[in-house]
C-alpha cells in the first residue's frame, strides 16, 4: 500500500519535481480522485460553473486521454480539480484559474466561433498548446511572475489527480511495493562505529 507522502513524491516526479502549496495541502488534506459511479449523475461542481466545469473536463481529458489505460475522466479527475479549487486553493489562485478557464472559451469563440467543448479534438489541442507555451514563458520570467499561469495549475491538478488514484499510482506508474528482490541471507560483515 502506498502512503500519501509517497503518492505526493511520485506525482511530483511525474510532473517534473514541483507541486504548488495548494496541491500539497489538498492531497495531505485527503482530497482524492474518485471514479464516477456507473449510472449515477456526477455531483454538481462546487467551485466552477457548469460551463467552466465542462471546459475543465475536456482539458483534463486532452491532457490525459483514454488509451489502453483509463483517461482523466474515467478516474474522476475533473471532480477532483473542482474540489481542490473549492477547498484548498486561496482566493487569489482561484481567481487566476477561473479567469483562465473563462479565457479558454473566449479564445475558442474568437478563433473558431464555438465554445471550447464544441471544438474538434485537434482545435482543442491547438489552443492548449498556446496556453502551454504561455505557461512555460511565465515560468521563465525574471523576476518571477507573481502568479502562475492558469494552465500550469490545470495541468498540475490533472496529473496529481490522475497519479494519486490507485490505477494511476500502480498501473500507469511503475510500482514495486518493496524495491529490489528480498535476500535475507546476505552476510553483513563488520559494522563501523563511526
Amino acid at each position: 500500500m502506498i502512503d500519501r507522502r509517497e503518492l505526493i513524491q511520485r506525482a511530483a516526479m511525474a510532473m517534473g519535481g514541483a507541486l504548488s502549496s495548494g496541491a500539497i495541502a489538498g492531497v495531505l488534506g485527503g482530497c482524492v480522485s474518485t471514479p464516477p459511479v456507473q449510472g449515477k449523475a456526477p455531483a454538481p461542481p462546487r467551485f466552477f460553473t457548469a460551463d467552466e466545469q465542462a471546459t475543465v473536463t475536456v482539458m483534463a481529458e486532452q491532457i490525459i486521454p483514454r488509451t489502453n489505460t483509463p483517461g482523466a475522466i474515467d478516474l474522476g479527475v475533473p471532480a477532483f480539480i473542482d474540489r481542490m479549487m473549492a477547498d484548498f486553493y486561496l482566493p487569489r489562485m482561484q481567481g487566476v484559474v477561473r479567469a483562465g478557464v473563462v479565457k479558454v472559451d473566449a479564445d475558442a469563440q474568437t478563433k473558431y466561433g464555438k465554445k471550447f467543448v464544441a471544438l474538434t479534438s485537434d482545435q482543442q489541442i491547438e489552443l492548449m498548446k498556446v496556453y502551454d507555451a504561455e505557461q512555460v514563458a511565465v515560468g521563465r520570467q525574471q523576476p518571477p511572475a507573481p502568479d502562475p499561469h492558469f494552465f500550469r495549475i490545470v495541468k498540475e491538478l490533472t496529473t496529481l489527480g490522475y497519479f494519486t488514484t490507485e490505477i494511476g499510482a500502480t498501473k500507469v506508474l511503475r510500482y514495486d511495493p518493496t524495491p529490489g528482490p528480498y535476500r535475507g541471507d546476505i552476510p553483513v560483515g563488520k559494522t563501523w562505529a563511526t
